[in-house]
């Protein structure tokens, strides 16, 4: 039988548990900036999966993904919201294999997967594999690899057509300014650093062979 005195330990336990785990969802909820799914642009579409984005790029009739959320069901259920066919896709970009990023990959059964030089993949021989400055074109849409490491291993940025940049988590946006993703959950925060710099004077594909 518990004793009073423990049983009150046990209660004052277990509300500092909620209280903590109230606080890291506000922080959460609070630092993390996700975009609903819908339109952005006329080439770009958002997926949003809990706290991060999986985005699809088009021109005309060629398509790629980039990144794919945490859950292969909700990413799945929100390309069916706007008549996407995920096992359509045939090339699919990521930034970097934490959980929140690859989540969803199963579900394009048919496509082309490619990852960063240096990422941490326990069969790298499924995936093609791109090293800084790579330059792939998928139908008339061009891919530029940026090597951006920092937050993990093999991190990569992606320029598309010489217009678009993303960044996976090298940045995160707050109040419509730029800042450095987090550094408590970056595995080499002055090597992000440095990452940003590279990607701040790319103004086009050009600036990336110099």
């Amino acid at each position: 039988m518990i004793s009073m005195e423990w049983y009150f330990t046990l209660i004052i336990v277990f509300g500092f548990l909620i209280l903590g785990i109230v606080v890291i969802y506000w922080w959460f909820k609070t630092n993390f900036t996700v975009s609903p799914t819908g339109v952005i642009s006329e080439n770009i579409v958002s997926i949003k999966n809990r706290m991060v984005n999986a985005f699809i790029y088009s021109k005309g009739a060629d398509r790629i993904v980039i990144d794919a959320g945490s859950s292969a069901k909700k990413v799945k259920k929100e390309f069916l919201k706007l008549d996407l066919i995920p096992e359509e896709i045939t090339d699919v970009f990521f930034t970097h294999t934490d959980p929140d990023h690859i989540g969803g990959l199963s579900i394009f059964k048919k496509a082309k997967i490619y990852f960063g030089k240096g990422s941490r993949l326990k069969v790298p021989d499924k995936f093609t594999i791109l090293d800084d400055k790579d330059l792939i074109t998928v139908g008339s849409i061009k891919i530029q690899a940026i090597s951006t490491p920092g937050h993990r291993r093999g991190h990569t940025s992606y320029l598309i057509d010489d217009e678009y940049l993303f960044t996976g988590d090298l940045i995160r946006l707050k109040a419509g300014e730029v800042n450095p993703f987090f550094k408590f959950i970056s595995s080499n925060f002055e090597q992000l650093l440095e990452s940003i710099k590279k990607v701040a004077k790319c103004g086009s594909a050009e600036d990336l062979k110099s």
